[in-house]
């Protein structure tokens, strides 16, 4: 399936995080990644915040999808919530959409602290629902964070 114009542009901010470094993140530098004009860039995205902002909802909303797809399979079996968030933790990971997910965070925390909320409100989430399924909370937030440093090891 092809890619959206929006998600060529996350693919080039991921791709200028990577190569340059976050401190390098400029609508310009993003711009020349995605092969197209800082004007154009501008008609999607009227910020650095803004472009940052939306590709964590991107990210979040991708993976949310993935895990909500994982969880239908697996309503019928045990712990369905944990089971889908580590498979679609090793999707992620098998369709290399991690540098995306990765790159979004680091850029959120090395730009605006604020614009880490819906990352926050992402965890408690999985906090809350696997609580519901796993009597031990540090099991749960021991599985969490292996997932996480899945997400990392593969995007260092």
């Amino acid at each position: 399936m092809s890619k959206t114009k929006k998600e060529q542009i996350f693919d080039a901010a991921a791709s200028t995080i990577l190569k340059e470094g976050v401190s390098q993140l400029t609508l310009q530098q993003v711009a020349e990644h995605a092969n197209m004009t800082k004007a154009g860039l501008f008609y999607h995205f009227s910020s650095k915040e803004e472009l940052i902002q939306k590709m964590n909802e991107h990210a979040i909303l991708c993976f949310r999808q993935q895990l909500e797809t994982y969880q239908e399979t697996y309503k019928h079996e045990k712990a369905p919530y944990v089971r889908a968030y580590i498979l679609a933790t090793l999707h992620d990971l098998d369709m290399q959409h991690t540098t995306q997910l990765c790159t979004s965070m680091l850029a959120t925390m090395s730009f605006d602290d604020a614009l880490l909320q819906p990352w926050r409100d992402f965890y408690a989430e999985f906090k809350e629902k696997a609580a519901e399924e796993i009597s031990d909370p540090a099991l749960s937030q021991l599985i969490r964070l292996a997932c996480d440093g899945i997400f990392r090891n593969v995007s260092a």
